[in-house]
């Protein structure tokens, strides 16, 4: 193609661009270009209520006793009466210590008070007949009394010969077998308490004046219940944790099956009472972008965005506590197509509550 043609082409491209420019400028003044039509939108009206002030944590489980058993006298191990794993009751003999050598300790001490309870009598009857000294008196009484006690001790010993529980609870497994010998220092097995159970969990410190011990908690244990457990407060801890700023609570579960276990983990639902005059929109109204959340609000046909703090949530419905006042028009379905300062169309009737 010749450099003519190609200027003669180019020119005519140019006036055909120049000219539909023109075209569209005089169809914009004559107001005769197609204007967009707003765009449907549904809307509710923001609304004031109550809404549950609710506090999701994490927790684990705890027993509500534990102890680890350890004799307090030291000899072998004649009789083990448990099973490991097995449910003891309180006062039930778990471990017996091989108690001839007590036994012959009372025996020992025995006569030995009775010895010195004849020569407290005799030094008595002497000087009532003006034979003996009130210092000897004095000496025999106080020996007697000695013999008294090492007898008592004796038979404490003896008696610490059979170890039992000390309260109801689940047997750990154990340490020692018959024939060991053990002093005080040995740890024989583990005792622990299961039923109730406790949970350990922390709140926020700003939800602290709105719970208090009595108050039911639900807790769901991961991978074991499908619905939650109702557990009831039992303790709250009387200082803050200054480094995060909670303060520690104690519930107390019913555990009669013995499913929970200590360590375990626990997912923690607190219901610290009712926020009144909350203000709410439904869930579906609001929209996310990155950290920032806000709404599309209806100004006179038109749409807003406008960005908001949340709180509280219980099921479909959303706390607003910053950004949008009762009875602002919200979008609540359809926000996904439009932006700020487009013109909408409200399709719905909603009605202020």
């Amino acid at each position: 193609m010749k450099t003519y043609q190609k200027i003669i082409i180019a020119l005519v491209i140019c006036g055909i661009g120049l000219g539909a420019i023109l075209w569209l400028r005089k169809k914009e003044q004559t107001g005769e270009l197609p204007l967009r039509e707003p765009t449907p939108v549904e809307a509710i009206f923001a609304k004031s209520g109550s809404i549950l002030r609710r506090v999701s944590t994490v927790g684990s489980l705890s027993a509500i006793q534990s102890v680890t058993l350890r004799p307090e006298v030291s000899g072998k191990v004649a009789e083990i009466y448990f099973e490991e794993g097995e449910r003891v009751k309180e006062g039930e003999p778990l471990y017996k210590i091989d108690d001839g050598m007590y036994k012959a300790k009372v025996k020992e001490a025995e006569a030995h008070l009775a010895l010195t309870k004849a020569d407290y009598a005799r030094s008595s009857k002497l000087l009532e007949k003006n034979f003996g000294t009130v210092q000897q008196r004095d000496k025999n009484y106080a020996e007697m009394l000695m013999s008294e006690a090492s007898l008592e001790e004796a038979k404490i010993r003896l008696e610490n010969t059979v170890i039992k529980a000390p309260f109801e609870g689940v047997m750990g497994f154990s340490n020692v077998s018959v024939g060991a010998f053990v002093s005080e220092s040995v740890e024989l097995a583990n005792l622990v308490d299961l039923d109730p159970i406790n949970i350990d969990f922390f709140i926020p410190e700003s939800y602290l004046p709105f719970v208090h011990t009595g108050d039911l908690v639900d807790i769901t244990i991961e991978d074991y219940d499908i619905l939650p457990v109702e557990a009831t407060i039992i303790a709250i801890s009387p200082e803050i944790e200054e480094a995060t700023r909670t303060v520690k609570l104690r519930a107390q579960m019913p555990n009669t099956e013995l499913s929970y276990r200590p360590g375990e983990f626990a997912r923690v639902l607190v219901l610290a009472g009712k926020i009144e005059d909350a203000v709410l929109v439904p869930e579906t109204a609001i929209e996310r972008d990155g950290d920032e959340e806000f709404v599309m609000t209806v100004v006179d046909n038109v749409a807003v965005k406008t960005t908001v703090s949340t709180g509280m949530r219980d099921g479909s419905e959303v706390e607003i506590t910053h950004g949008v006042k009762d009875g602002d028009l919200v979008i609540s379905a359809g926000q996904f197509k439009v932006r700020d300062g487009d013109e909408v169309t409200v399709v719905n009737q909603p009605k202020k509550q």
